[in-house]
């Protein structure tokens, strides 16, 4: 299956169902809300959908800080580098994903399978194991982008910009713990390295030239309260 979508399997499915005998109203309507919402989300994981997944990163980080500010302040870069400009910050979103894992696709094949089903429950995930993620684990999964990063940015571009991670990983939740040593993050030359992990916001590494509000957060991990 390509990556472009697969309009004529999504066709072939939905005919499938014509076929198929009559669901019970209460799971022909369960069956439906899920296909409402696969078909929102390969919209929206979609390519041209990018800047506006990028302006909701930087939203759930500056929330999670609990930084008043106004929506109209984020705004989608006219020039990239950077992808968001916030008030004096300029920045740069990398999304982390599970190793191997191709989101978009997961959507687009759940979609045409939801036309296959017998029963809707098949579409369910069965229940799966949690597994921690501290601020180390995160950092050295950050660390290994940082070299990538390396050769696509030059050090004047790095210096200007503060670059933002999205830790994306399935079956993970946030183990609170100390943060570890971060003497070694100057030396990649970005103005500031932060990361956004569901409710929490992380400031690793701000520089004195990044702006104020993370450097006042700067080596900390900060969890939105509700």
């Amino acid at each position: 299956m390509t990556d472009k979508f697969p309009f004529i399997a999504l066709l072939e499915a939905k005919n499938m169902v014509k076929t198929k005998q009559r669901l019970p109203k209460y799971k022909q309507r369960f069956l439906e809300d899920l296909q409402y919402g696969l078909e929102h989300s390969v919209n929206y994981f979609a390519d041209e959908n990018k800047q506006t997944r990028e302006s909701w990163i930087v939203h759930e980080f500056l929330s999670n800080l609990e930084l008043p500010f106004l929506e109209t302040e984020i705004i989608t870069s006219p020039s990239d580098p950077p992808d968001v400009i916030f008030r004096d910050a300029l920045f740069e979103i990398k999304e982390i994903l599970d190793h191997g894992r191709r989101r978009h696709q997961e959507f687009k094949e759940q979609l045409i399978r939801s036309f296959t089903v017998e029963d809707p429950a098949d579409l369910l995930s069965p229940c799966v194991l949690i597994y921690d993620l501290t601020p180390q684990d995160i950092i050295q999964l950050i660390e290994e982008k940082l070299k990538q990063l390396e050769k696509k940015y030059a050090p004047a571009v790095r210096f200007k910009l503060d670059l933002l991670f999205y830790i994306n990983w399935i079956h993970h939740t946030l183990k609170i713990e100390r943060m570890p040593d971060l003497n070694g993050l100057e030396k990649f030359g970005w103005r500031s390295i932060t990361a956004l992990f569901g409710w929490a916001s992380i400031i690793y590494y701000a520089s004195d030239a990044a702006p104020g509000f993370l450097q006042e957060k700067r080596s900390q991990l900060i969890v939105k309260t509700f």
